[in-house]
């Protein structure tokens, strides 16, 4: 058995764009159930005036304290009662993108989880 569900949600007004994967599959009495998202938001556009402008920007960055860190975390669960394990990472971050004549701000989030457990005969 193998089930897969791919969806990719893009919003021009609201200015993000979410990409989904999920996946069961069972292999040897297991069931597997995988998820994996994308999340891009962009949070401001800044104009820049050629190449110049864009160096003037960049100079301004080095002495700015740099962007906040990606924040990354992994998350284990062992459920006796339910004869389920769990794992969930997430990363989370900001950055930059030049596109024509303009630097994007860009938030991100990534996750997988997956969840293991014995199939019901």
């Amino acid at each position: 058995m193998r089930e897969i569900l791919f969806k990719d949600l893009t919003s021009i007004a609201s200015r993000k764009k979410d990409i989904f994967l999920k996946e069961v599959f069972e292999r040897d009495g297991v069931i597997a159930k995988t998820e994996r998202r994308c999340f891009y938001f962009i949070k401001g556009v800044l104009p820049i005036d050629g190449p110049d402008g864009l160096q003037e920007w960049l100079n301004s960055q080095n002495g700015a304290p740099s962007l906040k860190k990606r924040h990354f975390y992994i998350m284990k669960e062992h459920n006796d009662s339910l004869g389920e394990d769990r794992v969930v990472c997430k990363i989370a971050g900001t950055f930059y993108a030049v596109a024509g004549q303009s630097v994007y701000t860009i938030a991100f989030l990534h996750s997988f989880k997956a969840r293991f457990s014995k199939a019901h005969v």
